[in-house]
This record gives C-alpha cells, structure tokens and sequence, in this order.
C-alpha cells in the first residue's frame, strides 16, 4: 500500500478532538504561507485574475488557511468528533434546488471553493441525494478513504481520472431520479473544456453541468461556497445557490447552447467568489495564459470535432 502524510492524517485526525484538529490545520496553514512555494504563487495569481487585483499578504495567508482548513474538515467528516461541522452552515436557495429535484435530477455547478464536501453533508442530514463524480488520486487507498467517507456521508461517488470521461455512466446513474448532482467544474480535467470569460481573463472550465443539464433536459443551478465567523477553531460555511441557470434561446443565433449555458453559470460563480477570493482553493492552471499551448491546442481542437 503506497502511503502519503493524508493517508495517516486520515486515520490519526478523526481520533482527536475538533478543536485541536483545526487548530492544528491553522497553525500548519500560517506555517505553510511563509513558505510560500509554487502552488501559493499560483493560488495567489488566480485571485488576481478572479479579481482583478493582485491579492494583499494577508489575503493570501487567509487563502492558504481556507484550504487548509477544508482539508481538515474533510477528515473529520463522517466521524462522532465532526459531527459538530454539520452545524454553522447557512444554504441559500436550498428550497429552490430542493424543489426542482422533487420530479427529477437537478444538476449544480460548483467551485473548488469553501467546503463542499461539509456543504454536501449538511445537504444529505436535510433529506436530499447526492450523486457526483470525484477525480481520482494516488494512492488508491487515499481516494478509496475520500469515497468511503463520502457515501458514509449519503453521497453516491463516481471516481474519474484525467482524460476520462464518466458522462454517459452519470446520465445512465442520475436519470428519472429526484436527486442532486453537484459537479466541481470550475477547471476542466478532460481535455475538452469550454473557453470562459471568469472574472477578469479567459479561462477553460468544464462542459459537464451544462452538458448534462442540456442531456437530461434538467434544471441547472450554480453555487458558491465560502467560510464566515472564522477563527483558529473553525469557521461556519455559507452557501449562495441561485437557478435555474437560463440563457436566452432566440438570442442564440446558433451558437453552442452548451457553451452559453456554461458561461451564464461562471458569470454567475465568478460574481460571488470575487466577493470573497481568498476562499478559492484554486492552485491549478486555469487561465488560458497560464496553460500549456499544446494542451490548449488539443481541447479546442476537440471542442472544434465536437462542433461540427
């Protein structure tokens, strides 16, 4: 079994009290963003393009705390000492997304922002479904652990890794059932994602929440997930949700509804993470300045094939 510090993480934080485990994860946050390194260059180069603004020091530690912090929480989700994370959170437009699952599948279009998995949680204890897809990572053991917590939680997980695409499985798994179907799809692992304007520049996101809307026929909501009331202890989590996503047919002309429908969604999440950058957990290229040419080359060569 291949071991990484998450995997022991896994079986040592559910064992501890809440408290010290967030406490532990705030003060190994501060630690890590007087480091710095690469991965909070680039978290801090995101913002600056969500917002326009090149983020303060202090802004950028919060950023390095609120990821960190998710972490923590995901660890202690599932067990009798994180029972308390399913208190503190307030869900905008839940009545709204409850009802449009009521006679089918509702897809949300999310961002690896706050904490969705303790957002997700908190959805499953008020008596709603969850399906979604989760990327894989290594070891398998580790994403084992994530999907186990996770379904111990009421979420039904489809694992994917990069390149691969479970699109037809999520159709066959969601259709004709009253259930909510969250996909983080605010960068594209496929290699045939659309081309947005996300806050200030271009950026390639995923086509799976339009897609599968479009498919199914099915309403399409998007959300965005952030901390408030935080101190070294913990935080509550606040979640917008707002739908259903709609774009203006007649005004399509022929363009791809997909890709309208996709950038409505963003415009949308875009909006509400400008208003709180440091809760983005984004690390990875997403800007179409920041992407490898080749790779770009290849998802709008692929977007192309599609389009014909």
């Amino acid at each position: 079994m291949s071991f990484s510090p998450l995997s022991l993480a896994f079986s040592v934080a559910p064992r501890l009290p809440l408290r010290l485990v967030m406490r532990m994860a705030d003060a190994g946050a501060l630690i890590a963003a007087r480091r710095g390194g690469a991965m909070i260059e680039r978290l801090a180069s995101n913002m600056a393009r969500l917002t326009g603004e090149n983020p303060s020091d202090a802004q950028v530690r919060d950023a390095v705390r609120s990821h960190i912090r998710n972490y923590a929480e995901q660890l202690m989700l599932g067990s009798r000492r994180g029972e308390p994370l399913l208190e503190g959170v307030s869900f905008e437009g839940f009545e709204a997304l409850a009802q449009a699952s009521e006679d089918g599948p509702v897809v949300l279009a999310l961002g690896h922002s706050g904490s969705w998995d303790r957002a997700g949680a908190w959805v499953c204890a008020h008596g709603r479904r969850i399906v979604t897809v989760a990327e894989k990572v290594e070891p398998p053991s580790l994403f084992e652990r994530f999907v186990s917590l996770r379904e111990g939680l009421g979420m039904e997980v489809i694992g994917v890794a990069k390149g691969e695409s479970v699109f037809s499985t999520l159709v066959e798994r969601v259709r004709g059932r009253g259930v909510i179907v969250p996909l983080l799809a605010d960068r594209d692992i496929s290699g045939s994602g659309i081309e947005v304007d996300f806050g200030t520049q271009r950026a390639l996101v995923a086509a799976g929440p339009a897609a599968l809307a479009t498919k199914l026929e099915r309403p399409l909501f998007a959300a965005c997930i952030t901390y408030e009331n935080e101190s070294p202890t913990g935080a509550d989590v606040r979640v917008r949700c707002v739908g259903p996503i709609t774009v203006d047919e007649a005004a399509l002309q022929g363009s791809n509804r997909i890709e309208a429908l996709t950038q409505a969604w963003v415009d949308q999440f875009a909006a509400m993470m400008a208003s709180k950058p440091q809760d983005w957990h984004m690390m990875q290229r997403v800007f179409v300045e920041d992407l490898d040419p080749e790779r770009l080359a290849r998802a709008r060569a692929e977007h192309e094939r599609k389009n014909r």
